[in-house]
């Protein structure tokens, strides 16, 4: 991911967006909210060293990844206009050609790909078995860059608009509606992930780094304190984050509140997704190694 445009923006939006989190903790979301499942306390694996992981795969300027309803994983490279699918063990099956820098990728029900295309900010429906893309949203572009990672729940593509500091809905199956503004003001949103609970958890490049949102009211709450967050998961009450400021793959408690470090020292850790098996994939945009780290159990 692109940031450099991005910072300069960021020291000066930060004040006011603390300020508005602040504002709007606590109210708007149900602290236990009736379709909530319990959630047992979670054993988190002590940290290690992004080197000392097993690597996965190797794919230069690495840095969105999911993995397909096959098992087969993609991996895009926003500066080097590419997408590249992986076997299940890593090894490569076949790349694609994109010119207007592709970022996040995930896989739909009907089996096409919603990929965002930063450069032209706007998400293409993908269709690897044929190799085309169809538009299927056109945001605003404003000089800042453009839309980043994306998200998906049962009936909805979790749309960050990262240029307008928003988080989108869209609903699925793709053309079947535009996209509905849930919450604003946000910064620069980069990554988004459903709780469970009806709320959304949004990854910023700002301070604070996580916001909840509840889409039903707009109502945005800090979640911790970090920099600069590029990517949000959430797997049985834990939101998993990659923290460009410090290099490390961060588990955090929602119910507590609590912070795991489980990965340290990647250089630009970008793309996050589980594999079947529970473990997850972390890619380190430097060095361009995806690796496999543990997550809490």
């Amino acid at each position: 991911m692109n940031t450099s445009s991005w910072l300069p923006r960021a020291a000066l939006l930060a004040p006011a967006l603390l300020l508005g989190s602040s504002m709007a903790s606590g109210a708007g979301i149900p602290s236990h909210p009736a379709n909530a499942q319990a959630v047992r306390p979670a054993a988190c694996p002590a940290p290690v060293a992004f080197g000392s992981l097993p690597t996965f795969a190797h794919i230069n300027g690495a840095d969105d990844i999911t993995v397909g309803q096959d098992g087969n994983v993609w991996i895009t490279n926003v500066t080097g206009n590419q997408v590249t699918e992986l076997n299940a063990q890593g090894r490569l099956v076949k790349t694609f050609a994109d010119a207007r820098n592709p970022e996040g990728v995930i896989q739909l029900p009907a089996g096409q790909f919603a990929l965002a295309e930063q450069r032209s900010d706007r998400v293409v429906v993908f269709d690897p078995v044929r190799n085309t893309k169809q538009v299927w949203v056109q945001l605003t572009a404003n000089g800042n860059l453009g839309v980043d990672g994306l998200g998906l729940e049962p009936g909805m593509l979790l749309l960050p608009d990262a240029a307008q500091g928003r988080l989108d809905t869209v609903p699925l199956p793709p053309f079947s509606g535009g996209p509905k503004v849930v919450a604003s003001n946000l910064g620069r949103p980069v990554a988004a992930a459903p709780v469970g609970d009806g709320t959304i958890l949004v990854a910023v490049e700002n301070r604070p780094g996580l916001d909840r949102v509840n889409p039903n009211t707009g109502q945005v709450t800090a979640i911790g304190s970090f920099g600069s967050l590029d990517e949000v998961l959430v797997r049985n009450g834990i939101a998993y984050v990659a923290d460009l400021s410090t290099g490390q793959l961060d588990a955090v408690n929602l119910a507590s509140g609590a912070v795991s470090v489980l990965v340290t020292g990647a250089g630009a850790p970008q793309g996050l997704t589980f594999r079947p098996d529970g473990h997850l994939l972390l890619v380190d945009e430097n060095s361009g190694n995806v690796a496999v780290a543990t997550a809490c159990a």
